[in-house]
Order: C-alpha cells, then structure tokens, then sequence
C-alpha cells in the first residue's frame, strides 16, 4: 500500500497535470511564500535585537515547499519560453534584504545582510540556462 501511495506521488509530480492550479490556488500558494518570506524577515529582525534566543532547536524557514516550488518552476520557465532574461520579475518581489539569484539550475534565496542562504529551490531552470547571477 505504502509502495503505491509513493507511486502515485511520483506520477503526479512528474506529470504535466502537476501545474494546472488554478488561478486562486496560484494565488494561496503565492501567498504562502510571501507569508513564509515575511516570517523569517520578523524572526531575523528579532533575532538582531535578541542574538542569544538563536539555537540548535531554531527551526530553520520553510520557503520552498512543494507547492511553491512547483509554482515557482512555471513562473521562471514561462519568462524563460519569452525569450525572457528578467526571470527576476516573474517572481513575487522580496523584502530587504532578501535577494534571488539563480545558480547553476538552482533558485536560491539569499539574506544579504547576514549573507546566509535562506532557501534553496533545485533545479528551477532547465539545462537551457546555467549562469550566475
């Protein structure tokens, strides 16, 4: 039963049925990321303010869940299929100072000011784009 279940899953996500959401679920996904983004941007600035509350038993953020990344992954290819470099603007903006960049085939999610990763989305472009930015 367990095998199946995986299976199924498997199938789902690696069929095209996978980006038919439709424009309101695009939306609360949307949201989610934006909300999971403004989470961490509270906890960081708490944690300027109270620097010793930061442990091993800090969750670390959740930004790119599966429903986000299969949205995201949609939003960057479609930009790419224009002929589009400005990937950038696809993408929902972030506050400061939060900042996307693409390397290699990944979309990562970068705090300058602590200069840490924040997120990473594997593979967000296909083979057609390998660059740094």
């Amino acid at each position: 039963m367990k095998t199946i279940a995986i299976g199924i899953l498997g199938l789902a996500l690696a069929s095209s049925g996978a980006a038919a959401q439709t424009a309101g679920e695009q939306a609360r996904i949307l949201s989610d990321f934006q909300a999971s983004v403004a989470d961490y941007t509270h906890r960081h600035q708490c944690l300027d303010l109270f620097p010793q509350a930061l442990n091993a038993m800090t969750p670390p953020p959740r930004i790119f869940t599966l429903p986000v990344a299969m949205v995201f992954r949609q939003m960057i290819a479609k930009s790419l299929s224009r002929g589009s470099r400005a990937w950038r603007d696809a993408l929902p903006p972030l506050p400061a100072p939060l900042e996307y960049r693409l390397i290699g085939h990944d979309l990562v999610l970068r705090d300058t000011e602590a200069n840490v990763v924040v997120g990473v989305l594997r593979d967000a472009v296909g083979p057609a784009l390998t660059v740094i930015h």
